[in-house]
This record gives C-alpha cells, structure tokens and sequence, in this order.
C-alpha cells in the first residue's frame, strides 16, 4: 500500500491485497505469535516443553511435501492456501482455554501445522502474480510494510499481556490473522486443475534424492542452510529461558525488543530485496549468516538486557534475508511445475532440523551450561557463513550468471 507507485501497473492489483494482508498479518503476531514462548515459560513450561514450542513450525514443515502434493492438485492453489490458513489462525481464538502448558503447546502445535500447510501453494502464487525480475522487491516492500505496524503493534501487546490475560489477548490477535487472510485470498489467481501429468514417484526420500542428482547445485544450497539453521534453532528454546530465568524480562520489555527489531526489519526488507535482485541469493545469505553468527554472542556475554538489544537488531536486519533469498534461489531454479516441490524438500529439510535442534539444545543445556551451548551456536553459523561464500564464489555464482541461466545441467 505504502510503495504502490514503486510496483508496476500490472502487479498493483495484487500488492495492493497482499500488503494489507500483511498488515493485518502484524497486528496477529504482535498481539499473539511474538508472545508464545515468554507466555509458556510464564505458564510454567518446562525445559522439554519449551523445546516443544520451538519446534511446533518444524514438525509442520516436516510433512511440506505432502502439503505440496495437496497444493499441486487442489483446482486453485490460492482456494488452499486460503483454507489452511484460516484454519491456523482460527484455533489461536480458543486460547482463553490454555489454561495449562499442555493445553497450550497444543493450540500452537495446531497454529504452526496448519500454517506451514499453506507455504507451498504460496510460494507457487508469488511466482504467478509478481515477474521474475521484480519479485525481490515486491515481497521486501510488502515485509517492510508489514514490519513498521509490527513496531506498533509488539509494544501494545506487550503492554496489554502485563495488564490483561493471554486469555484475552491471543484470540483478538486471531481476529487479525482471519482478516489477514481475507486480504490476501482476493488476490486474483487463475483458478484451473492444476494437476499435472507426472511420473509415480516413489517413498519421500527417494523424490528428495531425485531431485538432488538433477539439480546438484540445490543440494548444496540446502545443505548449508541446514548448518545454520540447525545451530540457530538449537539456541532457540533457550532464548525466552535465559530471558525469563536468567534476565526476569517483562511482557513490556520484551515487546520493546520485537518492537526494535521490527523497526530494523522495515530495513532489512528493504535492503535485501534490492541486495538479492543484484547480488543473487547466495551472496545474500554469506552475509546474513555472518551477521546472525552475533545474535548468540550476544547472549554469552548478557549480564543485563541492554546485551540483549544489539541481538534484536540482528535479528530484525537479517531475519528478510533468508525467507527472501530462499523463495528466490527456487523460484529462479526450479520451473514453475515443479516450484511446490522444491518448496516442499526445503521445509521437509527445516522440519527435520526442527524437530532435532531444540531438544538437542536443552539437552545441552543440562549436560554443560547455556552460556556455551550459545558458544557452539555461534562457531556452526560462523561455518556456515565461510561455506556459502566460498561456494557462491567458485560454484554458484558461474550458475547464475546471465549467460549460464538457459544451460541444461546434467549428471
């Protein structure tokens, strides 16, 4: 809404309902889903528990292919993503049952299956209604759009959970998620069979594999992803548990840093679409991760919240780095049939990570002590960071070039 003048003609239509979705979409995170972890470990989670809660989007992206498979078979891809979606978000309006820790990882094990149900079919609409070359960018506006009334929005719901129940708060955040959705679902898109005549494929693993002796390149792109993300979700449910424990953070406080790193995010989006549309995706992700390599530097050396603050800047700068540079490297290598498969063996491959990582870290945690579990997190990202530069620069980039795009690569 904000940047219309900057997309062209063609396309404004559908950044127009994509960005009011978007903004929409912030007010449900800022009043629900930036609170799940602070609100469990309040409620009384336990380390095991909290871990749960880390890896709940995971276990969703885990079955992504099967999400892809319904997707590329559905009559209209954005009809079901339209549906999952509201799903998602609609379960989040029974919090003021969550009572308990159980309950509660129960409502935000429903919220994340259902929303990474939706991812593939999204990916395969972004590829339909913005051009290649404009792609980048018309998704970093619409993020930064929706990153400046998350600004607003994290600090109001941090300031109404110290004054009211979760119970209360959660479910007219969902009310924002519904009407998110509702913006986004009048995006027009051809609504035809988009079945397609392909082979039997065989036992999941085996489709991954296939895919990964066809397209050499991708395997290695996922595999240094999987390092960085496995080291960053390792940390991850031990983030709100140094917060809560260690730091005694307020609902307030801690809505002032996803506030900050909202405000940092409106950047990011804005950098990196530019960045990845010159630099390509990989370029973009050497960077990011080194960046990100800081966030659990930060928290080894917090003895007070303010080590805390430069850790959400990270997080907000970097965070469009890698869902932007992701959708790209696919969208540019994958044809257009086979996008939701691409997509799906990424989560697939996130939601492994996902389920493992967590509880990996807590176990850590326990054996050692959380500060050096931050330590180990910090040494993984760093790696990754030195892999996927050296490999843009002598196996990736001669791939991407302009002259290499139309080249058939073969075993």
């Amino acid at each position: 809404m904000f940047f219309n003048r900057r997309i062209p003609f063609f396309m404004r239509e559908s950044y127009y309902y994509d960005s009011l979705g978007a903004l929409a979409l912030a007010f449900f995170a800022g009043f629900s889903a930036n609170f799940f972890p602070v609100v469990a470990r309040r409620l009384g989670a336990n380390s095991f528990q909290m871990a749960l809660i880390s890896c709940a989007p995971f276990l969703g992206a885990l079955f992504t292919l099967y999400w892809a498979r319904l997707s590329d078979a559905a009559v209209s891809q954005m009809d079901f993503f339209v549906k999952v979606k509201l799903l998602a978000r609609a379960v989040i309006l029974f919090a003021f049952l969550a009572i308990n820790p159980w309950i509660f990882i129960l409502l935000v094990f429903l919220n994340s299956l259902l929303e990474q149900a939706g991812s593939p079919a999204y990916v395969g609409i972004m590829k339909e209604i913005y051009s290649d070359d404009f792609r980048g960018r018309a998704m970093g506006y619409v993020r930064m759009e929706m990153a400046i009334v998350a600004v607003f929005a994290s600090y109001l719901g941090g300031f109404l959970l110290d004054h009211f129940s979760y119970r209360y708060i959660f479910p007219l955040g969902a009310i924002f998620g519904v009407l998110s959705v509702a913006s986004f679902g009048r995006i027009k898109v051809k609504k035809e069979n988009m079945k397609r005549q392909r082979k039997k494929q065989g036992i999941l693993p085996k489709e991954i594999l296939e895919v990964f002796k066809k397209d050499r390149p991708f395997a290695l792109f996922l595999m240094i992803f999987f390092i960085q993300g496995f080291a960053n979700l390792m940390v991850m449910p031990l983030y709100p548990i140094f917060l809560v424990d260690y730091l005694r953070i307020s609902n307030t406080s801690m809505g002032k840093l996803v506030s900050l790193s909202s405000i940092f995010l409106i950047f990011s989006y804005f950098f990196w679409g530019h960045y990845i549309d010159k630099k390509g995706a990989c370029r973009s992700l050497a960077l990011s991760f080194f960046l990100v390599s800081f966030i659990p530097l930060c928290y080894f050396f917090a003895p007070s919240i303010w080590y805390i603050v430069p850790a959400s800047i990270i997080s907000g700068f970097t965070l469009g780095a890698g869902e932007l540079a992701r959708v790209h490297f696919i969208t540019r290598r994958a044809k257009s049939r086979d996008v939701p498969t691409y997509q799906g063996i990424d989560f697939t491959l996130m939601g492994l990570r996902g389920i493992i990582a967590p509880f990996l870290g807590v176990i850590l945690m326990h054996w050692i002590d959380i500060r050096s579990v931050f330590i180990i997190s910090f040494c993984l990202i760093a790696i990754s960071s030195l892999v996927m530069f050296f490999s843009d620069r002598y196996y990736f980039s001669p791939l991407s070039s302009n002259r290499f795009r139309t080249r058939v690569f073969r075993d």
